[in-house]
């Protein structure tokens, strides 16, 4: 017996449960304002309904905000589950109509942007008597002598797990004495977004031993470090993230001792304290104290004179590229970020392993089909057949300042053995390119945006540059972003004739099938003797695309055993 299927005309043929699904995607507000005049039905849906509500006021007219709270809050105290006052106006003047109370009985998240000390003491003592509120972020404005108080009841909330405190660029202290055993909060995310001490860091987190997740934004050091009487108890703390961290070293290894032993993920960025570049350091207290550490993210930057020299701290950079840190799959990545007006800096990280574009060819090469690329297996075999050491140059310099930022600190290159070069050559030269790949005689992987037009003379010294390039460099994958015209490309199989996977981002006034004869005939003619996997990101790529180019093939019989394929609006051309 066939059953026939129902067809939907309008809203008004879905049933009350997908009509809820749907409710939950809408702002409280916005779902009255939509729905709840509609007819009986939907009012009754709406307004008569048990049907949770979240809250965001986010306008800055008094009418509107007073609507809201005398119409839609005011009215539906027990069903709402999370309130956001998203503007200064929308906190002042929704806590005058607003009180919270008991009656907000499934209140369960709280959102408060712009917020003066004094009401916001007043909130958190009303706060405590909800059962079901565990999540608060606040943003406090106005001055403020201390943050002791507004700490305190936070930590009173019985139910609390998440806590976001933030609070303008000034220094404000924390004074509480170290928790007693008594004294202790159920917070297991602490976010912190204000200008804190390490002192005041311990002292914070004495009184949060369910902690999970640890978030600090701006951690400074301290003059003379506290007496702590009893053990800092941090069994569940698996993640931090220092985000600009300038603590001492001997302060970090402090705070490691006391919370490492559990800890899976650290992020840390610090700048101009040459001592976080001591790698032997790093690796004793990873050793010593970090047995679980599996994602570890570090980025320290320094200013770039306007004369660069070689430091003692820099010829320590390619020890991060020991054993010790290939065996982890920790990679080092180094960033040159020029700016204009002498702000330019030197950014050197570690990071995790991350997928990039050329891994598609070390799968491929791999002739393995199966092999996933998010799994560690995959990421386990990337690792044993290569060791990611990255070079990144961006730009946002007029052409001068660009060539001699690369030119004041191309010294440092000779220490590292670059493999991975990701250049923007907005506002640049061929030049500027001819110089870097010069200078990095290890690099096997090239990515670039904006390759200059090219010029009609290159200058003699230039000419032999690129000669000795051509013969001797290693680079076997090409990333070339923004094809405008086929020189480019002419320029790039001259320069890299030991290419074997290219993939170029054409634009749209590109003819892809002239594309593709090029790189085709420079493989026949042997002067590309080993490329043997092609990717074109066209914008318009399509399955008519895919037919063009067999038909050219085959027709012209450029190539015998080759496959083609698409993924959205890439088109993956491979031959053997």
């Amino acid at each position: 017996m066939r059953t026939s299927k129902k067809i939907i005309h309008s809203i008004e043929d879905l049933s009350n449960e997908i009509l809820y699904t749907i409710f939950d995607y809408f702002d409280g507000c916005h779902l009255y304002e939509s729905f709840a005049n509609l007819n009986t039905r939907f009012q009754n849906l709406i307004i008569k309904s048990f049907l949770p509500l979240k809250i965001n006021i986010n306008s800055k007219h008094e009418f509107i905000i007073e609507y809201y709270c005398k119409n839609i809050i005011n009215r539906n105290k027990s069903r709402i589950v999370l309130l956001e006052l998203s503007t200064t106006i929308a906190v002042k003047q929704s806590l005058k109509l607003i009180t919270i109370n008991s009656l907000f009985n499934r209140l369960q998240s709280l959102v408060i942007n712009g917020i003066v000390e004094h009401k916001l003491q007043l909130l958190l003592k009303q706060l405590a008597s909800l059962p079901c509120f565990h999540s608060l972020n606040i943003f406090v404005v106005g001055e403020l002598e201390s943050f002791d108080t507004i700490y305190k009841l936070i930590f009173r909330l019985p139910f609390l797990k998440y806590n976001l405190l933030s609070y303008g660029p000034w220094r404000v202290p924390i004074t509480l004495p170290i928790a007693t055993s008594e004294q202790y909060s159920f917070i297991e995310y602490l976010n912190i977004d204000i200008i804190i001490s390490f002192n005041e860091l311990i002292t914070l987190l004495s009184y949060t031993p369910k902690l999970r997740h640890l978030t600090c934004q701006q951690l400074y050091s301290s003059t003379a470090y506290i007496q702590i009487q009893r053990a800092l108890v941090l069994s569940y703390l698996t993640y931090v993230n220092f985000h600009r961290c300038h603590l001492q070293f001997s302060e970090l290894e402090i705070l490691i001792k006391k919370i490492g032993s559990q800890l899976k993920v650290l992020h840390f960025t610090t700048s101009d304290n040459i001592t976080f570049l001591d790698v032997n350091r790093w690796q004793k207290l990873i050793l010593q104290y970090l047995p679980n550490l599996f994602k570890f993210e570090f980025e320290y930057d320094e200013k770039i004179p306007n004369v660069f020299q070689l430091g003692s701290h820099h010829q320590q950079i390619n020890q991060f590229t020991s054993l010790f840190w290939i065996k982890r799959q920790w990679y080092l990545h180094i960033q040159i970020d020029a700016v204009p007006f002498s702000n330019s800096r030197i950014i050197y990280s570690i990071h995790s392993y991350k997928k990039k574009w050329y891994h598609l060819y070390e799968h491929m090469n791999q002739q393995d089909n199966s092999i996933d690329f998010n799994s560690k297996n995959y990421r386990n075999r990337l690792t044993s057949s290569f060791q990611d050491v990255e070079l990144t140059a961006t730009n946002r310099c007029d052409f001068e300042q660009y060539q001699f930022i690369i030119e004041n600190i191309k010294s440092l290159f000779q220490l590292v053995q670059i493999t991975y070069l990701n250049i923007d050559l907005r506002y640049s030269s061929i030049d500027l390119l001819i110089d870097v790949i010069y200078n990095l005689p290890n690099l096997n992987s090239l990515c670039m945006s904006c390759l200059p037009l090219l010029e009609v003379n290159i200058s003699a010294d230039k000419q032999s540059k690129l000669q000795s390039i051509s013969s001797n460099n290693k680079i076997t994958k090409v990333n070339f972003e923004k094809l405008v015209e086929i020189k480019q490309l002419q320029f790039i199989i001259n320069l890299c004739q030991r290419l074997e996977f290219l993939q170029v981002e054409c634009t749209n006034n590109v003819n892809i099938e002239l594309v593709i004869r090029y790189i085709i005939m420079k493989y026949r003619t042997k002067t590309l003797l080993f490329i043997h996997l092609l990717c074109l990101h066209f914008p318009t790529a399509d399955q008519k695309m895919i037919v063009i180019i067999q038909k050219i093939i085959d027709s012209e019989k450029l190539l015998n055993d080759y496959s083609i394929k698409r993924n959205l609006d890439k088109i993956y051309l491979r031959w053997k």
